[in-house]
């Protein structure tokens, strides 16, 4: 599953989602776009800890409930390949991780946050200006 998955079509972070949420505020209100960033980035980590965790200790609860949150905080910010690998990771969860699914999702969701945190981290670099 992880070597097909996730789609490599999907970019890391579509750039016109991005540009959207960056044009709902406009170019007057850019920290806010930042401060956006800063959240997504702090809490889509603590959220990949807390899937970590989770499974480590077999709560598909709590393991459900962070990749749906990750799965649209990240669609959010255009994180195209996270979201689509969390929304597997969801419904895994929701089936209990039979067949090892959850086992192989998991370093795929992992190795995508990191992916999109670097991607998010650079665009936000370019809008502070620094």
């Amino acid at each position: 599953m992880a070597a097909s998955f996730p789609d490599s079509s999907l970019p890391v972070v579509d750039r016109l989602a991005l540009d959207s949420l960056i044009e709902m505020f406009g170019d007057d209100d850019m920290e806010a776009v930042i401060d956006l960033l800063d959240t997504f980035l702090s809490e889509s980590q603590k959220q990949v800890n807390a899937i970590r965790t989770s499974f480590d200790t077999g709560d598909m609860a709590t393991l459900h409930r962070m990749a749906h949150s990750l799965k649209s905080s990240s669609a959010t910010f255009g994180a195209a390949r996270l979201s689509a690998v969390c929304a597997r990771l969801e419904q895994a969860a929701k089936d209990g991780c039979s067949g090892g699914g959850c086992a192989e999702l998991l370093p795929v969701v992992l190795d995508e946050q990191q992916q999109a945190a670097q991607v998010l981290t650079d665009a936000r670099a370019t809008l502070s200006g620094a």
